[in-house]
């Protein structure tokens, strides 16, 4: 694989089933760093969502240099990515768009969400994941609250390889709200 001009191996990936794993500590500094509280489960609710079978946190290595986090959801016929970070310590280095490279190889059919784009950086991450191939998709999309007295937030389906017709919408709404969101706090 190229990325940068520059070969590169392809990136391990150690599945994290227990909170005491060796690697849940790098996962969960990347993962309480990378993301707002109100995009957080609550740190119970973190532990127990480890032992959902469709639930899969994912550390992924260089070599034994720790990348990584992508926390994601198998229904089958699609992933849903709800977490997806790079260490700062490697950030700009071709390795998000290694280890989404790598992700889509495995679950060809995927979906995840963006913040609305209010500012640059939300811009960028647009044009990052077009640039692999995600499609926007013009639902209005309230994502549930991760925390009682934090109101539900308003992100961007974004969705790969094609964009995702009005019923494959309301089936990822309905496992979101089902499944993915059951006892996040």
């Amino acid at each position: 694989m190229h990325l940068s001009g520059k070969l590169l191996a392809m990136l391990t990936i150690k599945r994290i089933t227990d909170y005491t794993s060796s690697d849940f500590k790098s996962v969960n500094e990347l993962y309480e760093s990378a993301f707002p509280h109100h995009e957080k489960r609550h740190p119970v609710a973190k532990i127990n969502v480890l032992t959902n079978p469709n639930y899969s946190l994912q550390a992924w290595f260089d070599g034994e240099q720790f990348v990584g986090m992508i926390g994601a959801w198998d229904f089958n016929d699609y992933a849903y990515i709800e977490h997806l970070a790079v260490s700062s310590q490697v950030r700009s280095q071709g390795y998000g768009k290694q280890m989404l490279s790598q992700f889509l190889q495995l679950y060809p059919q995927t979906i995840l969400e963006i913040d609305p784009l209010t500012s640059g950086i939300a811009h960028n991450r647009l044009r990052f994941y077009q640039s692999l191939g995600f499609s926007n998709n013009n639902y209005l999309h309230l994502h549930p609250t991760y925390h009682r007295g934090i109101p539900d937030h308003q992100l961007i389906v974004l969705s790969y390889p094609q964009p995702i017709d009005e019923a494959r919408y309301q089936r990822f709404f309905s496992d979101l709200c089902r499944v993915v969101m059951a006892g996040a706090f």
